[in-house]
């Protein structure tokens, strides 16, 4: 008998600690609203990727100093999601507003349910709520997940950009349009993806990612770091979404049979050959009037 009397007492100490320690002698939870629902209604729905807005209303119970609200979510396996307010002060009998934004990660699972927690702490005491939300999907949402080009270029070479897409929308997306197009370098390209699924099956033809590959001739005058903006309209074309990559372009080095013309003067080496050609020609000259004269006499005498 008195081995069941203390197992039934240790099993109440065990139920009783955690309602002990979510008991607080100091504040005590009023109201939590999440995008201006109350989130006492039950599971309340949101759109992932977006700033959720919570407003927590408080009542203190006591005086007390250096008290923090946090709130956070459980189940997302990537990050730790979660946002505090400033520390403040609480009085006895004095009801406290205190409003919060917490950021959703833009890749959490659709349609799951998660715990959103709220705590209300200082450094002796504490007191903890819950409340769940449903992440949705939208109804149209493409996504850039990567944009590959080469890390370096020369001028007038070909080169290729490859845009990789998710579709995390509701609905499933047929002729996405993707454009590669350059202000500076004056380019712009087109081409098509025929579809991405909204609702991805193991053993089938359809996929909810996909890439397509640009190839195009980078212009010879090209030489730096160039921006490619990427655009991919879906929808009907009444959605978009943008992206942009750097591409970096070596340019063309110049050498003396590209652009170097070297000129000889050859006016100083004419006359030259000029003067000596006329001095050995009156030489020849004189030579033969020597001659002459010289024969001249012969015969007189």
């Amino acid at each position: 008998m008195k081995k069941i009397l203390m197992a039934i007492l240790m099993a109440l100490c065990l139920v009783a600690i955690p309602v002990m320690a979510d008991v607080s002698t100091n504040y005590a939870v009023d109201d939590i609203y999440l995008n201006g629902l109350n989130a006492q209604d039950g599971t309340l729905y949101v759109e992932r990727g977006e700033i959720l807005p919570i407003t927590v209303y408080m009542t203190g119970l006591g005086e007390t100093k250096d008290v923090n609200i946090k709130v956070w979510i459980g189940g997302y396996e990537y990050d730790n999601v979660y946002t505090t307010s400033a520390m403040f002060d609480v009085e006895d009998g004095v009801t406290y507003r205190k409003n919060l934004n917490l950021q959703l990660p833009d890749d959490m699972n659709a349609e799951q349910v998660y715990t959103v927690y709220f705590e209300i702490y200082d450094d002796e005491d504490h007191v903890r709520e819950e409340a769940s939300i449903m992440v949705s999907k939208e109804r149209h949402d493409v996504r850039i997940q990567d944009i590959v080009v080469d890390n370096s270029v020369d001028a007038g070479d070909y080169t290729t950009v490859t845009v990789r897409l998710e579709n995390m929308g509701d609905h499933k997306e047929e002729d996405i349009k993707v454009t590669v197009s350059s202000e500076d370098l004056g380019i712009e390209f087109s081409t098509y993806m025929d579809e991405l699924t909204n609702n991805e099956i193991d053993n089938e033809d359809e996929e909810s990612t996909g890439e397509v590959s640009l190839v195009f001739e980078v212009p010879v005058e090209a030489d730096g770091t160039y921006d490619l903006d990427v655009a991919v309209v879906y929808n009907n074309g009444y959605s978009e979404v943008l992206g942009s990559e750097a591409l970096n372009v070596n340019g063309q080095e110049e050498t003396a049979s590209q652009g170097t013309v070297v000129v000889q003067d050859n006016t100083v080496e004419s006359d030259d050959t000029s003067f000596v050609t006329a001095l050995k020609l009156g030489f020849g000259i004189l030579a033969v009037l020597i001659v002459i004269l010289a024969l001249i006499l012969i015969v007189r005498k």
